[in-house]
């Protein structure tokens, strides 16, 4: 294959290849997941969790888009991948790019939009940097923390395994990828009681990512389409396809369903939708396509 035709994926696999042949100690999860976990090794309770993300004008947001909504996602997006890995956001780094002072006072106001978010959660801002770009951009880079190993990652799950969403999926746009709840506390509730043995959280759709995960566990899925959670208006063909939904994707061992059932304290409702399968069986989507957003499509 031409390297002109590599998806955004093959093109990571590229890129940091020659971190791959680095074997690292205190590194529990780094590249292919959502958060990079490393051991912490002053604490013998806590892991340290570390994600970065990006929004930028005309990919992630309109010039039409309220700017406070756009500090908000430019947040969001890396706290739904922290809400993956179960861990408590501590601290943000804020990168911004603007090129004229019109930029700079959107910036203002979408920093506006970041603060009120950051302080509903208790979160400092502690840094940043400021850069020069033709188009506006924030990046957010956040540290966390989980209880020593308990982050589940996209490698856990097993054949058997049962998987599950959160949420609705599909209808993001054109608001409710701006609006959009991470969903940290049922992260951390499932990490807590060690539910899930894999969970990402569904950014690019539940096409790619779902794929993310099998292949990160060496495992293959049977959906049902007919199980999907849908948002108003949506068909199954674009909630698997779309992407922005930021709910979670996680698996469960069979034995511990009923007691997850059971035992959720949260009105965010959750819904099966198949199950994972030893890798020889591949990847069954009941007829759906298999993709999601890509940047290089």
């Amino acid at each position: 294959m031409k390297k002109s035709f590599f998806s955004e994926d093959q093109w990571i696999e590229c890129w940091t290849a020659p971190f791959l042949r680095r074997r690292t100690s205190g590194i529990r999860y780094a590249l292919g997941h959502d958060c990079a976990v490393l051991h912490h090794s002053s604490s013998n309770q806590t892991d340290l969790v570390l994600k970065t993300d990006a929004v930028v004008e005309g990919v992630h947001f309109t010039r039409s888009t309220p700017p406070s909504l756009i500090g908000r996602k430019a947040l969001a997006r890396p706290l739904s991948d922290l809400a993956a890995a179960g861990a408590v956001p501590r601290a943000a780094l804020v990168t911004v790019g603007c090129s004229n002072s019109i930029h700079a006072r959107r910036l203002q106001k979408a920093y506006a939009g970041l603060a009120l978010l950051a302080k509903k959660l208790n979160l400092h801002v502690v840094g940043g940097e400021t850069v020069r770009t033709r188009q506006l951009l924030l990046s957010v880079s956040l540290l966390g923390a989980v209880a020593k190993g308990r982050s589940p990652g996209r490698s856990g799950g097993k054949p058997g395994h049962l998987l599950f969403v959160t949420g609705k999926l599909g209808g993001s746009w054109p608001r409710r990828h701006l609006t959009f709840n991470p969903r940290l506390a049922e992260g951390q509730w499932l990490v807590r009681h060690r539910f899930a043995s894999a969970m990402l959280d569904l950014s690019d759709g539940l096409g790619a990512d779902l794929p993310r995960m099998a292949r990160a566990s060496r495992v293959g899925f049977q959906i049902d389409p007919k199980r999907l959670p849908l948002a108003p208006k949506t068909t199954p063909r674009s909630a698997f396809t779309q992407g922005e939904d930021y709910e979670l994707l996680f698996s469960v061992p069979p034995r511990q369903v009923a007691l997850l059932r059971k035992k959720w304290p949260f009105s965010t409702p959750i819904t099966e939708i198949g199950r994972l399968l030893p890798k020889a069986h591949g990847f069954d989507a009941g007829g759906l396509p298999m993709r999601g957003y890509d940047h290089f499509r």
